[in-house]
């Protein structure tokens, strides 16, 4: 088992690095398809290349078991890619980075399933209280460039096939190392990607230069990096708490529209941000938060809490 000394610090920097990712899609010229397809295969050989050389090192090679959930995990994760990235296009970036919402409850869910987690009933008010924040970024954002409905279906989805991979990736970690892990990830999802531009006829070899520059960054930041930082500590806290910090990202992604894609920001933005930050610091901070951090055996059902 890896050691972690500041788990929840790793994934704070993660949802920092995952919230320039939508910055830089919405920036593109090409089609989400053929992004997410070089992106997922500039980060297969990112990947293929760190797991060479952690494996040499470490002298730990993954089994057929810690491959067969890196496979799975990278089938939701290459569902989720497709549905983020055309979601990205047919609406704006706070609308679709704003279905992060979702994503607490879709997790909380699957947790109490996989992993008997109940946290109390502070965790959860303070919980509710980052929603209700990245709920008035919904209601402050664009509806983006066609208003098209369709994207906020994809939006949606993308949070839930998501929050599948997610709590996929907590239970992988229990077989396998994290790089070997994210390459087998990037991979799987490459190949589901890969399937869908050569059914849709996506012109994958007509990217222009600049997109393909953001394809290498969100491969190599959001993507290689990103992931690593928080899937590394994932046996060392909760599955309900990535989820609630990641809903500052919202109102991250759509600062940094702001400052570089001249995307609307309003007044309600700053107000629903703020409170979102209120929220995640609350929940964290609560007795169930503390113990979710850094679980031990009591720390999934805190009934006085």
């Amino acid at each position: 088992m890896d050691r972690v000394k500041h788990p929840l610090a790793l994934v704070g920097i993660g949802v920092l690095l995952f919230s320039t990712g939508p910055v830089a899609v919405a920036g593109s010229s090409t089609t989400g398809p053929v992004l997410s397809f070089w992106r997922l295969w500039i980060g297969s050989v990112l990947m293929g290349a760190a797991t060479l050389v952690t494996v040499h090192r470490s002298g730990r090679r993954p089994t057929r078991i810690g491959w067969t959930w890196a496979a799975r995990c990278g089938v939701a994760f290459g569902i989720h890619q497709l549905f983020f990235m055309i979601a990205i296009k047919a609406t704006s970036v706070v609308d679709v980075t704003l279905m992060q919402v979702l994503q607490p409850v879709f997790v909380g869910v699957l947790a109490a399933v996989a992993f008997g987690e109940r946290p109390g009933w502070r965790f959860r008010v303070w919980s509710a209280v980052a929603i209700g924040g990245a709920a008035v970024v919904v209601l402050a954002g664009a509806s983006g460039p066609s208003g098209n409905p369709s994207g906020f279906v994809l939006a949606m989805s993308n949070v839930a096939f998501f929050a599948v991979y997610f709590v996929w990736s907590k239970q992988a970690r229990d077989h396998i190392d994290t790089v070997p892990f994210l390459f087998g990830v990037v991979v799987s999802a490459g190949i589901v990607v890969a399937s869908y531009v050569v059914v849709a006829g996506e012109p994958v070899l007509g990217i222009g230069r600049a997109d393909l520059l953001r394809a290498m960054y969100i491969a190599a930041i959001p993507g290689a990096l990103g992931h690593f930082v928080t899937t590394w500590p994932l046996p060392r806290i909760s599955a309900n708490v990535p989820p609630v910090m990641q809903l500052a990202m919202p109102f991250l992604a759509g600062a940094l529209a702001w400052l570089l894609l001249d995307q609307r920001i309003t007044a309600l933005h700053v107000v629903g941000g703020a409170i979102t930050i209120g929220g995640v610091l609350g929940s964290l901070l609560s007795p169930s938060g503390r113990r979710l951090v850094a679980p031990g055996p009591d720390a999934t059902f805190v009934p006085g809490d």
